[in-house]
């Protein structure tokens, strides 16, 4: 579930009231039922069935390839072959569904992503499908990030509610993108009305209200959303910086003071200032952020790679190498090639 500016490609929709968003495709069951069948068992089934998403149209799959740019239905992903985490995730929970497979939500809590996008910080989370194997306490997880690695997951329930909501406030993002800010707001409400306790909800709608100068409803909605998640920094932030816009130096000092409290105990926000520092050639603060960010996940190969361009771009090509050889090591066995391609490159460099 990622929120990203809409390219003019696209063009983000309000959907009308009462209408499902998550509504499957007509042709899905039929779909689903020709990958499966034939097999036995509920992990060789769900196993062929994820499988299919992305194989080519003429291997008999979709084709879908991965598309963060605009949060699509079910129905949108089938006729475009695009699709982010959220929707597969939502695609593929129907597909199941459809052929008499349980299936529910997930969210991973060690997968999530900081980036900026022009002035705006965004946190950026992650959701997945999961299968119960049949085994008592098994469970199989549908990820359609493969460069994740699974066994550093830590999947909680999402109620379809809570999904549906994610889905509202991605549409809100991408609205407000295309300048649409009086139908961001509206889905942005839809979001709330849907799971009143969903903090990302509660933080876009503030987000939405300051964009069209509605300061004090967004105040109320930035301290909701703080309510709602405490452990979310995000809103602590973006109240900060209204409350500091309005000249109230000592609440946005609380709220800052508040937030870099959560937020520190993020391995992901920590790598994201360690690449602002990196920008900035500030080497010694990104040093510092990057190593906390090891320090609390020392498992994501990424962070290894942010240590990597730290080292190079301060001229220690032994140092870039460790950092490699330790991204290589706890990345998926698939992404590994990629790992050695740069390896042999700096290590050739080295040798000459």
């Amino acid at each position: 579930m990622r929120l990203r500016l809409l390219p003019l490609l696209f063009c983000a929709t309000l959907l009308t009231a009462g209408e499902d968003p998550f509504e499957a495709p007509p042709e899905l069951k039929a779909f689903a039922q020709k990958q499966t069948i034939g097999h036995m068992g509920v992990a060789t089934k769900v196993g062929y069935l994820l499988k299919s998403f992305f194989l080519p149209p003429e291997e008999g799959g979709l084709g879908i390839t991965y598309d963060n740019a605009y949060t699509r239905t079910p129905i949108e992903a089938w006729r475009d072959r695009k699709a982010n985490c959220l929707t597969l995730t939502a695609l593929y929970v129907a597909a199941c569904k459809s052929i008499g497979l349980e299936a529910r939500y997930g969210e991973s809590l060690r997968v999530s992503r900081w980036r900026r996008v022009g002035t705006t910080v965004r946190y950026e989370r992650h959701v997945v499908a999961v299968v119960p194997a049949g085994t008592v306490g098994q469970e199989l997880v549908a990820d359609f990030l493969p460069e994740i690695r699974k066994d550093t997951q830590l999947i909680v329930p999402l109620e379809p509610k809570r999904v549906l909501a994610l889905f509202y406030s991605n549409r809100a993002v991408e609205l407000m993108g295309e300048s649409r800010s009086d139908e961001a707001l509206q889905s942005a409400h839809r979001s709330i009305q849907v799971d009143p306790r969903l903090g990302v909800g509660w933080n876009i709608l503030g987000v939405v209200q300051r964009s069209l100068g509605q300061e004090a409803e967004a105040e109320k909605s930035f301290l909701k959303a703080i309510e709602a998640d405490p452990k979310d920094g995000a809103p602590c932030g973006n109240l900060e910086n209204l409350l500091r816009a309005q000249g109230r130096e000592g609440e946005a000092q609380v709220f800052r003071d508040r937030g870099m409290e959560v937020r520190k105990r993020d391995p992901f926000f920590n790598a994201f200032l360690a690449e602002e520092a990196l920008q900035d050639s500030n080497w010694e603060e990104a040093g510092k952020r990057i190593k906390q960010a090891i320090k609390l996940l020392p498992q994501e190969p990424d962070f290894y790679l942010i240590q990597a361009r730290l080292a190079l771009a301060q001229g220690q090509r032994k140092e870039a190498i460790k950092a490699l050889e330790r991204a290589r090591k706890w990345a998926m066995p698939e992404m590994q090639a990629r790992y050695d391609t740069k390896l042999a490159l700096l290590k050739g460099e080295l040798a000459s």
